[in-house]
């Protein structure tokens, strides 16, 4: 019997008409030729082709696509090696992307097809908080058919937003609480790590399981400030969130990239933010020379603080 993963053409066809006018370059033509024909597998070796030659920002869209053609090729071993692929691009991707929510919801999706219902709910539940306005109707889409699952009310509350752009937006800027935005630097992003597919299996016995996250790698902290008479010196502030969640997971995202950070707990009023910061140095041009070499090539932003 032919495995189908559940409602990923419908989706696929609605982040295809997004991504169709602009994102992706001229080698693209035959792997999108093949996907909306329906030739999953033409699809996906086309992609797995095409994503190494493509430029660095549009990459991890062109994985994604590969994951959805893998899924859907009705063999368990192809969709074993898209779920393997899925967590590596989402491990390797800074939150702060547009295609950080779409790959937060295609997980969704993969963990409702495997019955993971509470799972399914948590992923979608960090899509919409990622997400950005020309995301909202699929998101739509999604939240219909994990709610049918699940009941849960922070997945209801959250689906809610979607049709209150201005609450969705007040949700968002209390999470990132973002502060004077530097001039950003452009670099090509890091490439997701793309794991082999392994040989076909004929007529898979069981559904195969999400593969478990890669053991983390050694860890260069940023160079600490000399020795000084006082107590004074410069860091490097990444973000600001309502949720310690979503700080943890740029911290160990940062952490793969040997960036260690640390996350200081501050109140304001009834709410607690959770800020993200790097490094202690003893000027702020050794700490913008160090957010230069090592912050803006992964296109994270960052605000220098003196801290007393």
């Amino acid at each position: 019997m032919k495995m189908k993963f559940w409602n990923v053409r419908g989706i696929a066809f609605a982040l295809l008409s997004v991504f169709a006018a602009s994102a992706f370059a001229q080698t693209m033509a035959d792997a999108q030729k093949a996907y909306v024909a329906g030739n999953w597998k033409e699809a996906a070796a086309a992609y797995e082709a095409a994503c190494p030659k493509e430029p660095d920002s549009l990459r991890a869209e062109c994985y994604l696509w590969n994951v959805l053609a893998l899924s859907q090729t009705g063999n368990a071993q192809s969709f074993k090696v898209a779920g393997k692929r899925l967590d590596s691009l989402i491990q390797t991707t800074n939150p702060q992307r547009a295609i950080y929510a779409d790959l937060m919801m295609t997980s969704a999706q993969f963990r409702l097809y495997l019955g993971k219902y509470d799972k399914a709910a948590e992923d979608l539940i960090q899509a919409i908080e990622t997400s950005h306005p020309h995301q909202t109707v699929v998101l739509q889409k999604v939240c219909q058919a994990v709610k049918a699952k699940v009941k849960s009310e922070d997945l209801n509350d959250r689906c809610n937003l979607l049709s209150n752009p201005d609450s969705l937006k007040a949700l968002q800027a209390a999470k990132t609480a973002p502060a004077a935005q530097p001039a950003k630097v452009a670099a090509p992003a890091p490439q997701p790590a793309a794991p082999e597919p392994a040989p076909a299996v004929e007529q898979p016995k069981e559904q195969p399981k999400a593969a478990p996250a890669p053991a983390p790698a050694p860890v260069a902290t940023a160079p600490a400030a000399p020795a000084t008479t006082t107590a004074e010196y410069w860091t490097l502030q990444l973000g600001a969130f309502g949720t310690k969640s979503n700080a943890d997971l740029l911290v160990s995202n940062l952490k793969k990239q040997k960036i260690s950070c640390t996350i200081i707990e501050q109140t304001r009023g009834e709410k607690t933010l959770y800020l993200v910061q790097t490094g202690k140095f003893e000027t702020k041009d050794q700490a913008v020379d160090f957010a230069a070499s090592k912050l803006a090539p992964l296109k994270i932003e960052y605000q220098p603080l003196l801290k007393r």
